[in-house]
């Protein structure tokens, strides 16, 4: 496990040059770019910040309008479990160079915007449509064509709804006056009437529409047929508008085949952005240009070697306690998937060590009793491998999915172990089965007899106390490293002693060399704890208040307090196994109750209730094991040692999040 060593580096030449400098920066992929600072530069204020000669915002945003339209249209085809998977594909150099020299991206955009332009546009003819086709039912049994409502010189004429008990003195009243009354539809409640007059009578029909309070019915003025001619128009032309809709949904799934294309591109353009917005970091005065940035260590006899090729002068410059240096992490394979948890909690700073090859043992540990059982774990375990080859190039997945592989074998381990796979499956089914027998003679605890969950529960209680020692061990190592020998002695040193002795101190019992031993542990530790509490405080009046409250932990990195919380904290250990164990077999017992109820058919019901059970209770208790495994490492584990504030060491070049290049066969 090593944080790996990287050089400050300053690079100066003639400005002129700048974008040669940045290409030949971009394509050596090697060289982390920070921005300049005035402690390198004396006259920094002659100096201005080179700016970018282009950028791709307008490409990127069009193929971001492009995938918007995609997603509005529904054309992404993708299940719930597959949106939780990596989505990125191999692409070969052949390909990568064809569509990024050739594809034309400004007719795929403007070709897909106009078909979404004319979709909504006939979205809203068909809306308008439908509103037509909405007010024309108010008008289904109208006999006349609708042009008659448009009235002549002499005539005029409305539709109207009125009150059915008052419709027959209605009609009286208006024939009095030679006025035409159509009655052409009528329920119990409303009546609708078609009222024809000479203009001559406006005012008398003005009265009768109060009178009886006629609630006019307006047709549309693009209405002028008779009914069925109209909605005939409107069907039809809602066929055709519809038909319109479909013709360009299917231009718009033929263009959602060239995603794979726009992805790329997309990578490209992203990626040119990058590297152009990345002259913001560069400093050029009217002949000078100045570059800072950090090399990794095995990697700078050749980067240097290149950039003095281009007539740049590189040198060291050195790295001080206000530096942020990037962070790059390097572990071995076996180790490497674990880099992922670390990344989720935040990489160490640079001064600090890279704790993967510690945490890989232990989260595999926590996870494997959390768990506890071997056919949970089996089940996670060849989840997690064939997950992991499949997704082997996608660095990202293969971490999280070996991960599951190594927890999941941990799983199996400890099932065995105390004999729990599914529970008691095999007991309560399979009782004079080899396997049953087998498992029996390999059990070593058995957590839901009363001496069992006692011996679970102190070994827990080991795997905590091993757990922080390694921790204040990790932490004195840190101290040392950062030459902080007398913080790493009294208040590292003392801790690795005074708590085993704590421990010792209730387990000892009568043998003197183990008394003795703890005694000497004891001593030791509480007076290099003491002196590292008198020593953290100037005031002579204050010191011995503070070497005794050093033993708490107020004063110091740690404290009997907090070494109690934690080491208990890890008890969780042996709930969460003991009630993976218990809910298994709870579910084993209810399927053959269930089955046995059910007589002929019981088989059948009892493989069904077992599958959806333990289905249901591995979703949980994986669940739990993941979460309470980073739980234990992040906040009892890396409490002990761990400095956040690092960041990763990202070297100038191609970024790809959609594609996986190939550059050689």
């Amino acid at each position: 496990m090593a944080i790996e060593k990287v050089k400050k580096i300053a690079i100066v030449g003639s400005s002129d040059r700048k974008k040669e400098l940045l290409d030949t920066l971009f394509d050596l992929n090697t060289f982390h770019l920070e921005s300049v600072s005035e402690e390198i530069i004396s006259n920094y204020n002659n100096f201005k910040t080179a700016i970018p000669e282009h950028t791709f915002d307008d490409e990127l945003y069009k193929i971001s309008v492009i995938f918007s339209i995609f997603k509005e249209f529904n054309l992404e085809k993708q299940g719930f479990i597959q949106g939780f998977l990596p989505q990125d594909f191999d692409v070969d150099i052949e390909e990568f160079s064809d569509v990024v020299n050739n594809y034309n991206l400004d007719k795929l955009y403007k070709e897909i915007t106009f078909l979404r332009n004319r979709y909504h546009e006939l979205e809203g003819e068909i809306s308008k449509l439908l509103e037509e086709k909405k007010n024309l039912a108010l008008f289904s049994n109208f006999p006349f064509q609708f042009s008659i409502l448009k009235g002549t010189k002499q005539t005029s004429s409305f539709i109207g709804l009125v009150n059915t008990k008052n419709l027959t003195k209605f009609q009286s009243d208006v024939r009095t006056q030679d006025l035409f009354v159509h009655v052409f539809e009528s329920d119990k409640n409303k009546s609708k009437v078609f009222v024809l007059f000479v203009k001559d009578e406006k005012d008398f029909v003005d009265q009768i529409i109060k009178d009886y309070s006629i609630e006019i019915l307006m047709p549309l003025e693009s209405f002028s047929g008779y009914f069925e001619e109209e909605a005939q128009r409107i069907e039809k032309k809602l066929q055709e508008l519809s038909g319109e809709q479909n013709v360009i949904v299917s231009k718009l799934t033929e263009f959602y085949s060239e995603k794979r294309k726009l992805l790329i591109l997309e990578d490209y353009f992203r990626s040119l952005n990058l590297k152009e917005s990345s002259m913001l970091h560069f400093l050029e005065g009217k002949t000078v240009l100045v570059v800072r940035g950090y090399v990794k260590e095995e990697q700078y006899t050749r980067f240097v070697s290149v950039i003095s090729k281009l007539n740049f002068i590189s040198f060291e410059l050195e790295t001080d306690s206000n530096d942020l240096v990037p962070v790059s992490l390097r572990n071995s394979p076996i180790f490497r998937p674990f880099e992922f948890l670390i990344r989720l909690f935040g990489l160490p700073s640079y001064s600090n060590i890279d704790p993967t090859m510690v945490v890989a043992i232990l989260f595999t540990t926590f996870f494997g009793f959390a768990l506890g059982d071997a056919g949970y774990g089996l089940i996670v375990a060849l989840f997690g491998i064939l997950f992991a080859m499949k997704y082997k190039r996608n660095i990202g997945a293969w971490k999280f999915f070996m991960i599951l592989f190594y927890g999941g074998v941990s799983s199996i381990i400890i099932g065995l172990l105390t004999n729990s796979f599914f529970g008691n499956l095999f007991a309560t089914y399979f009782p004079n089965f080899i396997l049953s027998k087998l498992m029996s003679k390999i059990q070593v605890i058995d957590p839901t007899s009363p001496n069992g969950s006692v011996q679970f529960m102190v070994l827990s209680l080991i795997i905590g106390f091993t757990s922080q020692m390694v921790g204040v061990l990790i932490s004195i190592i840190v101290k040392i490293k950062n030459r902080s020998y007398l913080d790493a002695i009294f208040n590292g040193l003392g801790w690795l002693l005074f708590l085993p002795g704590l421990v010792l101190l209730v387990i000892v019992g009568l043998n003197p060399a183990l008394k003795l031993l703890d005694n000497i542990l004891l001593s030791v530790g509480l007076m290099l704890i003491l002196i590292g509490g008198w020593m953290s405080i100037r005031t002579p009046l204050f010191k011995p208040i503070a070497a005794l409250v050093n033993l708490y932990g107020i004063r110091s990195s740690y404290g009997i307090s907090g070494f109690l919380g934690d080491t208990l904290s890890y008890l969780r250990l042996f709930a969460l196994g003991l009630s993976s164990g218990i809910l298994a077999s709870s579910f084993n017992l209810m399927a053959k109750v269930i089955g046995e109820m059910l007589g002929p058919v019981g088989i059948l019901v009892t493989l069904l209730v077992l599958f959806a059970l333990h289905a249901l209770a591995l979703f949980m208790n994986v669940l739990g094991a993941f979460i309470h495994s980073m739980r234990l490492n992040f906040l009892e584990f890396f409490g002990r040692f761990y400095d956040l504030g690092g960041y990763e060491f990202k070297p100038l070049g191609f970024e790809f999040k959609n594609i996986r290049l190939n550059k050689k066969h």
